[in-house]
């Protein structure tokens, strides 16, 4: 009997936390190509987290392009001793920003990174449904710049969301040609949820976990 319900409780588990991620790459490539020793300037991540997951965050951004460019990735705080650097270089750089970059380094791309917690109304654990419609929701985008084109060449959103009404419980979002809908009207809870904070931190491993798998070396 145990062992049942430990099973039980177990499936319900996976199955609340479950949520699929909408992408985007606004038109451009879903592909980045790291080839000919070219060099990435990281600029410092734009994450409305807490000090340790940008810690764990930073360190994972670093790692997975000096992995795949073969060491050539830096972030800016550490590439301003080189390089005649702006002190704050912005989300959406302007073209003079650019030119800047492109006339006092000698980076090949600029990489920008940031994510939004949209939405954060429903707690981690929800004993029963709520009788008001609540909805966590968060996104992360990154996107680079060619710094010798001064174009931008790539950008991936990845956003997903849960939400809980007095009638049901969805943990759909529309997905790469998908929505997945779960109707939990007969379930008292608990229901297991992402908060915003895990679902912007998600969505950017996710980014990060595509460019890996998309790379062109």
């Amino acid at each position: 009997m145990k062992r049942i319900l430990l099973f039980l409780m177990t499936l319900n588990l996976l199955q609340s936390c479950y949520v699929p991620v909408k992408r985007d790459y606004q038109g451009l490539s879903s592909a980045l190509v790291f080839t000919q020793n070219k060099k990435f300037l990281i600029n410092n991540l734009y994450l409305d987290l807490d000090s340790s997951e940008r810690e764990k965050l930073n360190k994972k951004v670093l790692r997975t392009f000096e992995t795949l460019s073969k060491g050539n990735a830096v972030f800016v705080d550490q590439a301003k001793s080189d390089n005649l650097l702006p002190s704050k270089i912005s989300f959406i750089p302007d073209l003079e920003q650019l030119q800047n970059l492109k006339i006092n380094s000698d980076f090949d791309y600029l990489v920008n990174i940031r994510t939004v917690k949209v939405s954060d109304q429903i707690s981690a654990v929800e004993l029963s449904q709520p009788l008001e419609y609540s909805k966590n929701e968060a996104f992360a985008l990154l996107e680079i710049y060619d710094l010798k084109t001064l174009n931008k060449i790539y950008s991936q959103k990845a956003s997903s969301e849960v939400s809980i009404d007095g009638k049901s419980y969805n943990t759909g979002y529309y997905g790469e040609n998908n929505t997945v809908n779960a109707d939990r009207n007969k379930e008292k809870g608990p229901h297991f949820n992402y908060s915003a904070r895990s679902l912007a931190v998600r969505n950017l491993n996710k980014i990060l976990k595509d460019i890996e798998q998309k790379a062109i070396k």
